[in-house]
């Protein structure tokens, strides 16, 4: 039987998310995901990669809403240069693309 691997060094209780930017939330989060996916851990070393996955998921869509508000504020009337709050739709954006 394969050996059991360590789970990713990272737990909740372990690090602060204070001053971490989007990217490096999304990069640790990415990281978990490919250790819960691809590595045989123990039921203990599962749960707390799962923890801290979700941990990063929850700062990361923070971060995301934080910045839709922005977006939001931020647009721009072309005709009058005013400032005009015009709610972004992730939706719309994503759909354009395809």
């Amino acid at each position: 039987m394969a050996q059991k691997k360590e789970s990713v060094k990272s737990h909740p209780a372990e690090e602060q998310l204070e001053g971490l930017k989007f990217e490096q939330g999304l990069e640790r989060l990415e990281r978990i995901l490919e250790t819960l996916e691809n590595e045989e851990l123990s039921l203990e070393d599962s749960i707390k990669n799962y923890e801290t996955g979700v941990k990063y998921y929850n700062f990361c869509k923070e971060k995301l809403d934080m910045l839709e508000k922005k977006i939001e504020v931020l647009v721009k009337n072309g005709a009058s240069g005013e400032v005009t709050s015009v709610a972004y739709r992730r939706d719309e954006i994503e759909g354009s693309g395809r």
